[in-house]
């Protein structure tokens, strides 16, 4: 069987989708991201995050992230919802790096992929492995952003008209910004044979790259800026400006980071013995 087959993939996602929920891993993920959303949405919810639009809150802010982002986000937007947004972007690497950790990787330890090639092909397994937590992930970042903007719209001062203005723009940087990471789980997830190496490999290679283009930045912007495309995360600065005009210059390297990723993990997965 070597043909891509819809029907089989089809299945194979909601399969993914519904094993990933009744898992400990899966389990594990959803009991943390709401833990985490929850303690952070009720902090929201205080409306503390109005004097993120004021000039002297927006003066220190300006020390730990970029002007033009502070711009992009505090003026003449909602400031509740701009908050989350940054929130979100910044936790997307955490979230999706543990989340998705598991494509493949504890199948191919138990050998538990033999019982499932006699019926579908390993590319089949491949693709509907990443298109499901895919699927888990975004629409867990889908539900809470749509409970940010509900508070954005309590809180905030014009809050009904900013919210609805951005929400649309927000959840598609979110899903596109969330995508390169899955895929480089998928890659992640083939080399090693258990879940926890792969989540440990994943954070590991990000935590050192960013460190390596911290240090060659300090010497050379432009090469450290040139290199910082190997890891997904080079694009969260385009999509922090919230402008569909960025946001849709960023997404052109969602699926390059895509197929590349996509294309070692399968060169590996493919001549694995599961």
């Amino acid at each position: 069987m070597s043909s891509f087959r819809p029907g089989v993939f089809n299945t194979l996602v909601r399969q993914d989708i519904y094993y990933s929920l009744k898992s400990a891993r899966g389990l594990l993920f959803l009991v943390f991201f709401s833990v985490f959303w929850l303690w952070v949405l009720w902090k929201l919810s205080s409306g503390n995050a109005k004097m993120l639009s004021n000039a002297e809150t927006g003066f220190i802010l300006s020390l730990f992230i970029d002007p033009k982002v502070i711009q992009s986000l505090f003026v003449n937007r909602a400031p509740t919802f701009s908050a989350y947004f940054y929130l979100a972007m910044s936790s997307v690497p955490m979230f999706v790096l543990l989340a998705a950790c598991d494509q493949t990787a504890n199948d191919i330890g138990s050998k538990y992929l033999r019982f499932l090639t006699p019926r579908c092909n390993r590319i089949e397994i491949f693709v509907g492995r990443f298109f499901g937590a895919t699927i888990l992930i975004s629409f867990a970042y889908i539900l809470v952003t749509i409970i940010a903007a509900l508070i954005s719209m309590a809180v905030d001062n014009n809050g009904v008209a900013l919210v609805l203005a951005d929400l649309p723009l927000v959840l598609v940087s979110l899903v596109l910004y969330l995508i390169p990471f899955v895929a480089f789980m998928s890659l992640c997830s083939v080399i090693v044979g258990s879940a926890g190496l792969s989540a440990l490999m994943g954070v590991s290679v990000y935590v050192v790259m960013l460190v390596i283009i911290s240090v060659i930045g300090i010497k050379s912007k432009d090469f450290a800026e040139v290199i910082s495309y190997i890891i997904p995360n080079s694009t969260k600065f385009q999509y922090l400006q919230l402008s569909w005009v960025k946001m849709m210059g960023a997404s052109l390297l969602v699926p390059i980071y895509v197929v590349a990723y996509g294309l070692l993990g399968w060169m590996i997965f493919s001549k694995r013995d599961i």
